[in-house]
Order: structure tokens, then C-alpha cells, then sequence
């Protein structure tokens, strides 16, 4: 069993989550647990990508002058 919690929103923000949950054939309350999910999801790995950077950083890794150059000409920058 799921614990309860209150959010407070607009209804404009409640009337698109409705009806992004019945285009998907969902409850609202299933549409905010996995926006929620996919929320912690994301963070959790961006951290953890972030950390993984600044430990390749303290360890001195770091890309070389013509890879960055050659990503920035790719898109032209």
C-alpha cells in the first residue's frame, strides 16, 4: 500500500495531466506517480554522471584539444 501526499497545482496543470492520463488510458493518480518516478529517475542519474566527471576530472582525464575541437565543428560551433 502506497502512502499519501497533497500536491497543489493550477488547474490548467491538472486539466493536461487529466488528459494526458486518459489519452494514455491511466488514472491521474498513476500519471503523477510515474512523472514522479521518472523525475527521481533522471536526477539519480544526473548526479551520478556528474560525480563520475569529477572523479575522471580529479584523476586528470580529460578530452583532448582536437576532440573538442572536432565536436564543436560538427555542430557548427
Amino acid at each position: 500500500m502506497g502512502v499519501a501526499s497533497t500536491i497543489r497545482t493550477d488547474g490548467a496543470t491538472l486539466a493536461r495531466l487529466d488528459n494526458v492520463a486518459k489519452q494514455m488510458g491511466r488514472s491521474r493518480n498513476w500519471a503523477l506517480n510515474k512523472a514522479i518516478e521518472d523525475f527521481v529517475e533522471y536526477h539519480e542519474w544526473y548526479a551520478a554522471k556528474v560525480q563520475e566527471g569529477i572523479e575522471a576530472a580529479e584523476r586528470g582525464e580529460f578530452a583532448a584539444k582536437e576532440d573538442v575541437d572536432s565536436v564543436f565543428a560538427e555542430f557548427g560551433a
